[in-house]
């Protein structure tokens, strides 16, 4: 007799097959199910009974998992409608799956005629009524003189200066620094440097260097030392440097509460009318600004330091519009 061993994606792909035949035919024999689905009698029981019934949406509480009964060579499920069918895909989930393929098919270099991927790809946008060819992948800083630049600089132990935006502070800076090493964290590269500017070790965003050259000057051997001290699973210091002068106390919807896991806040309270009052430090008007601009409408600042305008989202406001001539 010939013995089936199943791996787990193959038996994954054959339970999810199962489950809408299931329903559809109120129910089987373990004979039946072994034979129609290539499933092994002993691990189509376990599956059943210890991976199928533990199945289902979220909140995964116990009246949402799929129910299965095994009674006397007999299998039926309950509970599990959401998956009588194959899911459809949303449009936009689609889209996503679209780009990511293609850029997969980027990464791994496949060719473009009777590619596996470019097949699937093709049928995708086909269901969509688009066009592959009309979606660009942008590589990203990876395909950029900026970032030739830095690694070469690392490679060849150089001191660099480059023209940095700071986005909390919405300026342009020149700084003289001791590239160390190139990192990524949240899908963005990051440059940890030496800034002979400041004096101190600072994390900089490769996307936001918008000028760089290499100098004929050694990064000096101290901090290279101190760099290969640290441990390597250390974090990427990405805090931002908020002063403690510069604070503004906001009035929020509770629908805006993900700012306060996101930026660092001195207090916060809930008031009687359903809204919550948060007090923060600001880098900047401008970063102000920015964060009101993706705040509900009826959010508004009633407290403020002297150098922080109350009217920030406001002003940012128009100089968006102005830009786009949209401010007549």
């Amino acid at each position: 007799m010939r013995i089936i061993m199943l791996k787990a994606t193959e038996r994954l792909e054959r339970l999810i097959s199962m489950v809408p035949w299931l329903i559809a035919n109120n129910g089987a024999t373990i004979e039946e199910l072994g034979k129609r689905f290539q499933y092994p009698r002993e691990t189509l029981i376990n599956d059943l009974t210890k991976v199928l019934f533990f199945v289902g949406p979220h909140p995964h509480t116990p009246d949402n998992l799929i129910e299965v009964n095994v009674q006397e060579e007999e299998v039926w499920i309950s509970q599990a409608n959401y998956l009588s069918r194959p899911l459809n895909l949303t449009h936009t989930e689609a889209f996503s799956l679209l780009v990511k393929g293609k850029m997969l098919l980027g990464l791994i270099g496949e060719g473009t005629n009777n590619s596996s991927l470019e097949t699937a790809l093709d049928k995708l946008a086909t269901a969509l009524g688009a066009e592959k060819d009309q979606i660009i992948v942008d590589p990203g800083i990876r395909d950029r003189e900026i970032y030739e630049i830095t690694n070469e600089s690392i490679v060849t132990r150089r001191k660099m200066v480059i023209t940095y935006y700071s986005f909390n502070e919405d300026y342009y800076s020149e700084r003289k620094i001791q590239p160390l090493s190139i990192e990524i964290n949240d899908m963005y590269l990051y440059l940890r440097a030496y800034c002979e500017k400041v004096n101190d070790y600072r994390t900089f965003r490769l996307d936001r260097i918008t000028h760089a050259e290499i100098i004929n000057e050694d990064i000096e051997q101290e901090f290279l030392h101190s760099f290969d001290n640290e441990t390597s699973d250390k974090p990427i210091d990405l805090e931002f440097q908020f002063s403690e002068d510069s604070i503004a106390t906001l009035i929020i919807q509770k629908s805006d509460s993900w700012i306060v896991s996101k930026y660092s806040t001195i207090s916060v309270k809930e008031r009687k009318d359903n809204m919550l009052e948060i007090t923060l430090p600001v880098a900047s008007n401008t970063w102000l600004g920015r964060l009101l601009l993706q705040l509900e409408p009826g959010t508004r600042v009633i407290e403020n330091s002297p150098n922080i305008d109350i009217d920030a989202g406001m002003e940012l406001a128009k100089q968006i519009l102005d830009r786009y001539g949209l401010n007549d």
